[in-house]
């Protein structure tokens, strides 16, 4: 009886999660994200990352961590950690990430093999928001070009 309801009224009940035929596949991927700084101390930094692979699809809500460092500007650059808001689908079933956050507030400069803080530069922070690229990287099998998953590309 509750399978013909489902069937009837086309809705699931509480704590089910989406039906599995209608949602895309959650394939491994990452994204690319590149902007400038805000002005901090009249300068700001380039900077480029890629997001870490998480599996996932433009449905289903997940986020990708991030780190690494900006370019050098004024003498320095800053560390940056943080994590992506929630995957943005786009009407082809793609999908892309807001970023909002800092770097951190320790200037660094490196010096042979490692940095060192910049002691002549007070501590400030940066900030930098904007979104990333569309997922890239997608698990797919060299051989046949298919996602690993077994869902056919079109």
């Amino acid at each position: 009886m509750e399978a013909r309801r489902e069937e009837q009224s086309g809705q699931r009940g509480i704590g089910e999660g989406p039906s599995q035929t209608s949602e895309a596949p959650a394939l491994a991927h990452a994204h690319f994200f590149s902007t400038v700084t805000g002005v901090t101390l009249e300068h700001a930094h380039p900077m480029n990352l890629f997001t870490y692979p998480v599996n996932g699809n433009s449905r289903d809500g997940h986020v990708h961590n991030f780190q690494g460092y900006t370019l050098v500007a004024d003498g320095h650059f800053h560390r940056f950690v943080g994590m992506t808001g929630p995957a943005v689908g786009l009407p082809n079933g793609e999908h892309y990430h807001r970023i909002i956050s800092k770097v951190d507030d320790e200037p660094f400069l490196f010096q042979g093999n490692f940095y060192v803080t910049v002691l002549s530069i007070p501590r400030h922070v940066h900030s930098f928001n904007g979104v990333t690229s569309r997922g890239i990287g997608y698990d797919i099998d060299p051989v046949s070009l298919e996602p690993r998953s077994g869902r056919k590309l079109e």
